[in-house]
């Protein structure tokens, strides 16, 4: 949405620690591929325990295929405004072919470097043509703004993210247009074929209504954005045509769908009524029959169990919204309870074969840089606790060297920084649309891209991280106790491995003891090799696989995420 919602780095890294631990059966190497490259201040040691007694963790299955069910919920997604992404013919706007030549940014293919951010799907805001700059009220839905290219640079793009492994996505916002779009201009008249594409009225009926002449319409989100009549079933052919355009025309992979929860008004009753919720339901059918495995994902901001009301019958994912906050509060207060409560209830909520998309900060947000004060420690723990957490994780475009920007929009928006060159840090050859954010040159992705205690150097690893291993990118989330209150503690449990993620949210080190009923783990697992942190054993575990009064390591530094592997 583009409403004006109020919600409440060069960073030292702390260690991410990947702890492989084996148990019942032959002896075993560590998952392929399972090291993450380090900050260079890190500490390396290594621990050996008794000898492993069950069979070999499979080895890590490639990414899944965009023609695959559910391909979405092991991969990290990002979301780019291309405005602002990156500028390729130097007017000072960002365009498609600036974010085709930024491709290899992302992911380029080398597993072995790790030099890419391994990002694997892109979210594109608004793409359409629009007299506004951020594209939220759409003029045409079978075009590309000319600002930013053609329909065969979109294309371009899609084939070219497809070739390193992305997925594409794009905004589409279905619950209101431009007041310059042609059905609107027609609907205005009160005759002929877009008459009632928007809802008329000659009294306003409450809150949302726009005077026009001596006639009113329904627009929600202001006077320029008026709500489409998705009553009307031409309304509904048409915008499902549109989708289905995308889908086979330029290849696209799914949509984010703005505004999600006021499709259809009943009354008074303006959000998540039955009808939106019917309304979702045919147009997934309709499209899903036209292109199976499209990815359909709902701003649904909300309560949690709101928003988890519209998976897996409506939509395949929403945004979580609670946990954002969670996840931001916590990093900031270096308390961990508050988070595991809503951590616990909030993957209770969504289903495991569907999911939640999980994020701390969008283009209607303070940026996150912003919220936690560029603080190093605290923005390095919140990417840890999202890229180590439940849920499809997405990554606003500059979060991850620590942009900074706070309302209004447009400030939350600004160009991309490359590099600390002038006249726009690497973004454009020209005077940029908006300008700069207020960082010190020496915030942008090539000065950080050298360092290996960056903000951009821990996202970069953790994404990896979690890439490689099916218990972050796609294992169900439990909770694990823990006698400290700073520490996030949980098992991550997918069908090839078994994970133990802990994160010291504090700026204190701790010494956690952790208990847990129950698990699928069996034998007495042993450590056989440690990264990061020393480890010298592994649970003894329960006959039910749980454990009482673990000590993985002897003290859990401040601001820093361990994750253990665990046997069979």
């Amino acid at each position: 949405m583009i409403l004006g919602w109020r919600r409440r780095a060069t960073v030292a890294v702390a260690t991410v620690a990947l702890l492989a631990v084996v148990g019942c059966g032959s002896t075993v190497s560590p998952t392929p591929g399972s090291s993450v490259t380090a900050p260079a201040t890190s500490a390396t040691a290594s621990g050996a325990g008794p000898a492993p007694t069950c069979g070999p963790i499979p080895p890590v299955a490639p990414p899944s295929g965009l023609d695959q069910a559910g391909w979405w919920r092991d991969r990290t997604f990002y979301e780019v405004f291309v405005r602002s992404f990156a500028d390729g013919d130097g007017d000072g706007i960002g365009d498609l072919k600036g974010l085709i030549g930024k491709l290899d940014y992302f992911n380029d293919n080398n597993v072995a470097s790790q030099t890419d951010l391994g990002i694997t799907a892109l979210w594109l805001m608004p793409t359409f043509p629009s007299p506004s700059y951020h594209g939220y009220d759409v003029t045409d839905y079978r075009a590309v703004n000319p600002d930013y290219g053609s329909l065969d640079d979109l294309r371009e793009l899609v084939k070219e993210a497809h070739r390193r492994g992305i997925a594409v996505i794009l905004d589409l916002p279905l619950n209101h247009t431009s007041d310059e779009h042609p059905w609107f201009v027609g609907s205005k008249t009160g005759t002929g074929p877009y008459a009632d594409w928007y809802r008329w009225s000659d009294a306003p009926q409450g809150n949302g209504w726009q005077p026009d002449g001596s006639r009113f319409y329904y627009a929600a989100f202001g006077a320029d954005l008026p709500d489409l009549n998705l009553r009307n079933p031409d309304v509904t052919a048409e915008v499902t045509a549109d989708a289905e355009f995308w889908l086979g025309t330029a290849g696209v992979d799914g949509f984010r769908l703005d505004a999600a929860k006021y499709l259809v008004e009943d009354g008074p009753t303006t959000e998540n009524t039955p009808e939106t919720h019917a309304w979702w339901r045919t147009f997934r059918s309709a499209v899903d029959a036209q292109v199976p495995r499209t990815l359909l994902l709902g701003e649904v901001w909300d309560l949690p169990k709101v928003s988890a009301s519209y998976v897996p019958a409506d939509l395949d994912l929403t945004f979580d919204f609670a946990l954002d906050t969670g996840y931001v509060g916590a990093a900031q207060s270096g308390d961990a309870a508050t988070l595991m409560r809503l951590m616990t209830n909030v993957t209770k909520l969504y289903p495991a074969t569907s999911g939640f998309g999980a994020f701390l900060s969008n283009h209607d947000m303070n940026r996150v840089a912003t919220q936690l004060d560029s603080d190093p420690g605290q923005l390095g723990v919140a990417a840890d606790l999202l890229l180590t957490g439940p849920g499809v994780p997405f990554v606003y475009y500059g979060e991850e060297i620590g942009l900074t920007g706070a309302k209004p929009d447009e400030r939350i928006r600004t160009p991309m920084r490359w590099d600390a060159s002038s006249p726009a840090a690497g973004f454009s050859s020209g005077a940029p649309w908006e300008s700069m954010s207020d960082d010190p040159p020496s915030l942008n992705v090539a000065d950080e891209s050298a360092s290996n205690s960056s903000l951009l150097s821990r996202y970069r690893n953790l994404i990896h991280l979690r890439q490689l291993h099916p218990a972050l990118s796609s294992g169900t989330w439990a909770p694990v106790a823990s006698d400290s209150s700073s520490v996030v503690a949980a098992l991550r449990v997918a069908p090839t491995e078994t994970a133990l993620v802990l994160t010291n949210v504090s700026t204190e080190p701790v010494s956690p003891t952790l208990s847990l009923e129950s698990s699928p783990l069996c034998g007495r697992p042993a450590v056989f090799g440690a990264y990061g942190q020393t480890v010298t054993i592994g649970p003894e575990l329960t006959a039910a696989g749980g454990f009482h009064d673990y000590r993985p390591v002897a003290t859990l530094q401040p601001q820093s995420t361990v994750v253990i592997l665990l046997g069979p």
